[in-house]
């Protein structure tokens, strides 16, 4: 998908993507990681995400890379934070004490030469198209350090019935893209059945969430 696209997404407010709750999968998996307090967890993609409130919560700090620029201003804002803004190589930073956003192409985060011990990944691989997942994989890998844990969600659905965000990575589409560069557990699955819009119109033969622990090699 190109940056108008998604532009144009918040510009409209057609962001269903958006939770207001925590996810499930993330209050429930997490603390089995261990992964220390103090450790700054990479969000891609991560729009306005309260997750990343919680991962605070928790004792982390976040790095958060998101295309839009009213996404970062509505996290703020309605959690009534003042960040500090600079440019910091393709990006302009809002940082607070323990969140920092990156506005710009989650693509050109090398550029940074930043790497990381922690992410999550509730909206990222699916919101690209097959051939960005691949791109997008291979940067995570270089973006992670050994060791580190990745917390993926994606969902998965019959792919010829959409060819639209959010895409359908199953779990053997998980394994063929980050195999290479990761161990991956498979840690559950929400099916949601008629509760899911698209399956009660008939548009979708069913919808589920899939969970996954990737640890880098």
């Amino acid at each position: 998908m190109d940056a108008d696209f998604w532009h144009q997404r918040w510009q409209a407010s057609r962001i269903g993507f958006h939770r207001q709750q925590i996810h499930p999968q993330l209050s429930q998996i997490w603390p089995r990681l261990a992964v220390p307090a103090h450790t700054e967890v990479l969000v891609p993609l991560c729009g306005k995400s309260n997750d990343m409130h919680w991962l605070v919560e928790q004792g982390h700090t976040v790095a958060g890379f998101e295309l839009s620029p009213l996404a970062i201003q509505d996290f703020f804002s309605e959690a009534q934070l003042a960040p500090r803004q600079a440019a910091l190589g393709p990006y302009q930073c809002w940082q607070t004490e323990h969140i920092s956003l990156y506005q710009g192409d989650f693509f050109h985060a090398g550029q940074l030469g930043r790497r990381f011990d922690a992410a999550y990944d509730r909206a990222g691989l699916i919101a690209l198209p097959p051939a960005m997942q691949v791109q997008y994989a291979e940067l995570l890998a270089r973006l992670l350090n050994p060791g580190a844990v990745l917390l993926l969600i994606t969902v998965n659905y019959a792919p010829e019935q959409q060819q639209s965000p959010p895409f359908s990575v199953s779990e053997q589409a998980v394994k063929g893209l980050f195999e290479t560069h990761f161990t991956i557990e498979p840690c559950g699955k929400i099916a949601e059945g008629q509760t899911n819009p698209r399956v009660a119109s008939g548009a979708l033969s069913f919808f589920d969430e899939l969970c996954f622990v990737l640890t880098r090699k």
